[in-house]
């Protein structure tokens, strides 16, 4: 029996179920392509570690998370954006200019080895001042350049409390002082005692974010101007012919523009927050260039760590939850020179959960799905559907038609009747009754 034999209402029925099968399956599908939706995107702009308000953003990203922070989003020494993984989001700029945090791999800090003082050969020396450098004692100053905030011009201003000088070096002169004017910082520092007696012949100036600065004998102060706002902080060096000095202890910090305290960031914590776990600490919207920020956990503080800001106030760092941390609420609190900054609530669970939470972060992640795949498959499954019902239906009619008026579906087709074969008359015989 064909297709075109079985009753209308058996076609009917089966071609109901099989749609209903395409719908129930598309809908899966879709509910799949929803559960992989994309948390961030970014690129597209000027504006690096807030999600983008154009481009695939658009279709991507809810209106409300357009412009906000990416948590986990920072830049590193080499001036390239790490962001938090290309499974999670979008990047819509240049490949050269992007890494991925779930990527990078923890590469092993050299080991920095100290200079060996000895008379014959100088570890480390700097070139004497020459005749073209200024000799007024008149202040000197500059502007640092925008993009001196690189791994040339390193924010620890090279201060090294272990640091040995090489001999015949000067005396290292005393922490110098920072005045700010507007948008102008002012270095000040006094000369040592013992100066003329060491040929002293100039000073290095190390400053935030600039690159370091040879000054004569006679000048004792140097102003920075056109700065961005932002904290910072300089220390000293006496030279003379054998080298330069060990570091002068660096200045208290100074702040251009708006306090370091008023400026409230945003950090996120990523990891188990269990005592004994270690945790991501991301902060974004600090103040930039800020040398110092403390971390701690509260309400007892305990102490999770130092951070600098970068050059767009945020910063990324990992920190280890204490054991004796009880379980419950508690805040990772911002200190800047002793003050809070921001506060923000985490809930710190018992070392149990944390286990049975990564145990459930391990199993198998589903296969992402861009987020209109979904949307595509169903809208292609049901026009199949519906093409489905449009033939059965159409068929139906052209059989009907060739079948006359009084055909009926329900008609059991039989096979053709076999023609009868011809049989020759018999003769008749006699019966022998008269």
């Amino acid at each position: 029996m064909s297709i075109l034999q079985v009753p209308r209402a058996l076609r009917w029925l089966l071609a109901v179920m099989i749609s209903l099968v395409l719908v129930i399956g598309s809908q899966a599908v879709h509910v799949k392509a929803d559960a992989a939706e994309v948390q961030w995107v970014d690129g597209a702009d000027d504006s690096y570690c807030l999600n983008d308000d154009r481009g695939k953003a658009l279709d991507a990203l809810p209106a409300e998370a357009w412009c906000t922070p990416i948590p986990g989003c920072y830049q590193d020494d080499d001036g390239v954006w790490v962001l938090p993984s290309r499974k999670t989001g979008i990047w819509q700029g240049d490949p050269s200019k992007v890494r991925y945090a779930d990527e990078i791999k923890a590469e092993p800090k050299p080991t920095p080895t100290k200079p060996t003082p000895t008379k014959s050969t100088p570890t480390r020396s700097t070139p004497k001042p020459t005749s073209d450098r200024t000799t007024s004692s008149k202040p000197v100053t500059t502007t640092p350049d925008a993009d001196t905030t690189t791994d040339a011009a390193p924010a620890d201003l090279g201060v090294d409390d272990e640091e040995v000088a090489v001999t015949g070096a000067p005396t290292a002169p005393a922490a110098p002082v920072l005045t700010v004017k507007g948008k102008d910082v002012t270095v000040a520092w006094q000369a040592t005692a013992d100066a003329e007696l060491e040929s002293v012949t100039g000073y290095v100036v190390r400053f935030t974010g600039a690159q370091p600065l040879t000054v004569d004998a006679t000048t004792t102060s140097h102003t920075f101007t056109g700065l961005a706002d932002g904290s910072y902080r300089a220390a000293v060096r006496a030279v003379n012919a054998a080298g330069e000095s060990v570091s002068s202890p660096p200045s208290d910090p100074a702040t251009v523009g708006t306090p370091v305290v008023d400026v409230k960031g945003t950090v996120a914590v990523e990891g188990d927050l269990a005592p004994g776990a270690s945790v991501t600490i991301t902060g974004t919207g600090y103040a930039p260039n800020v040398p110092e920020l403390a971390l701690e956990l509260h309400s007892d503080p305990v102490p999770l760590g130092t951070v600098a800001t970068d050059a767009q106030g945020g910063f990324t760092t990992t920190a280890t939850i204490p054991d004796t941390v009880p379980a419950g609420a508690h805040q990772v609190v911002v200190l800047y020179d002793g003050q809070q900054v921001t506060a923000s609530p985490v809930e710190v669970v018992a070392a149990g959960a944390a286990d049975a939470d990564t145990d459930e972060a391990a199993a198998p992640a589903a296969e992402r799905v861009p987020p209109h795949t979904g949307l595509a498959i169903l809208a292609v499954l049901a026009i199949a559907g519906a093409g489905s019902l449009v033939w059965h239906l159409a068929t139906g009619r052209r059989r009907r038609r060739a079948a006359g008026p009084e055909a009926s579906d329900d008609t059991v087709v039989l096979p053709a009747p076999v023609p009868a074969q011809d049989v020759a008359p018999r003769p008749l015989t006699s019966s022998g009754v008269g």
